[in-house]
């Protein structure tokens, strides 16, 4: 009897009521800043394990209860439940009498996703998380546990969505006839690509305030890690020493290294000096867009390969390792960011430390550009 009077009262919603619920929790979100209003709607329904928002879908919730409860007075055939399916032509929603009735539409999470992958525009970060060279768990990590504002995280998927009101936008997409001159630079293309991580007149300002943010979260847990600091402080307040040591092991930061003959690339993040393990670890960061995390790895083992075999030579080491670390503008961490940090001793929890920075960083910029005159 309870589970016939359910399916009488809450299952008597239609499914112009549902879509209007679902709309209206849609506009309170945006009032709230908690949803941009031309973000992807399939991404707010998607679980945040699966690189969503995790909210519940009236329609959804529904429909399906709707699917469960049909089949399950169809499955049993005792007295009430025979009675009951006999007589209920379209008396409910369920419509047990009906041979011929037409099932609500439920969708899953996967058919979900396959809307989200279609679309031109939202589908490109959808793409580049499923890339072959992103560790997928780790990249909607800060999703789950970053415990972002609900107003920063919305923004945050805005850019990642690539609708947030730049010139790029408005003349291709909106299509009001604004020109798409970057107000910075004043360069052509004023996209979101652009203001995160190509723009020339942020490089030396924004981009480099947010790669010291994640240089000094792994600077700090290096002097920590070889008791080279007694106490630790957030990152945001850490002020790297240029050399640290003790006995055995020396950390410099941001240091050129004097070589005997010429080598252009002198200067990377952070150098390890392990005088026991006669080994030198040179540890570069880079955050650059979603498209170019294994091109950015590449490009810095290339770039200090000539300044490790000159610091073999130079330090009486048997090695020196050079060890990139690499996050996305929009926080997406590659498969080999794991082995950089055992490379270097520390833990794997740190790559939600350094995303979670890079994110909040990267808000703070496409926030201040969209502040500046047009």
């Amino acid at each position: 009897m309870p589970v016939l009077m359910y399916s009488f009262g809450i299952l008597k919603w239609t499914q112009t009521e549902l879509n209007a619920l679902d709309r209206r929790v849609r506009t309170l979100l945006t009032a709230n800043r908690m949803h941009h209003p031309r973000s992807s709607i399939m991404r707010l329904y998607i679980p945040r394990k699966c690189g969503g928002r995790g909210l519940l879908n009236a329609k959804t919730l529904h429909n399906r209860e709707v699917c469960n409860l049909r089949e399950y007075f169809l499955k049993v055939n005792e007295g009430m439940h025979r009675e009951v399916a006999a007589v209920d032509n379209g008396f409910t929603p369920l419509s047990l009498a009906k041979e011929n009735w037409r099932k609500p539409v439920v969708l899953s999470v996967n058919d979900r996703k396959e809307v989200w992958h279609s679309k031109e525009l939202h589908g490109r970060f959808f793409r580049a998380l499923h890339g072959p060279s992103v560790d997928f768990l780790a990249s909607v990590s800060w999703l789950r546990f970053s415990n972002l504002f609900g107003e920063t995280e919305g923004f945050v998927c805005a850019i990642m969505d690539e609708v947030i009101l730049t010139n790029n936008y408005r003349k291709y997409i909106i299509k009001d006839g604004t020109v798409d001159i970057c107000r910075a630079c004043h360069s052509p293309g004023e996209s979101i690509r652009h203001i995160i991580s190509g723009c020339g007149r942020l490089a030396n300002g924004e981009y480099l305030h947010r790669h010291n943010q994640v240089a000094k979260i792994i600077h700090q847990r290096l002097a920590l890690h070889y008791q080279l600091v007694e106490f630790e402080v957030p990152y945001y307040k850490y002020v790297p020493d240029p050399v640290l040591e003790n006995g055995h092991i020396t950390l410099y930061w941001d240091r050129s290294i004097i070589t005997d003959r010429t080598i252009v690339a002198n200067k990377p993040d952070i150098v390890v000096i392990d005088r026991q393990a006669r080994r030198a670890m040179i540890v570069d960061i880079t955050i650059p867009h979603d498209e170019n995390l294994v091109k950015a790895e590449k490009d810095k083992q290339i770039k200090y390969l000539d300044l490790a075999h000159e610091v073999v030579d130079m330090w009486s080491v048997d090695s020196a390792i050079i060890v990139p670390i690499v996050v996305s503008a929009n926080g997406l961490i590659p498969n080999s960011l794991d082995n950089h940090l055992r490379r270097l001793g520390l833990g794997g929890w740190i790559k939600g430390l350094m995303q979670k920075a890079v994110l909040l960083e990267t808000a703070r910029i496409v926030r201040r550009f969209l502040s500046l005159e047009p």
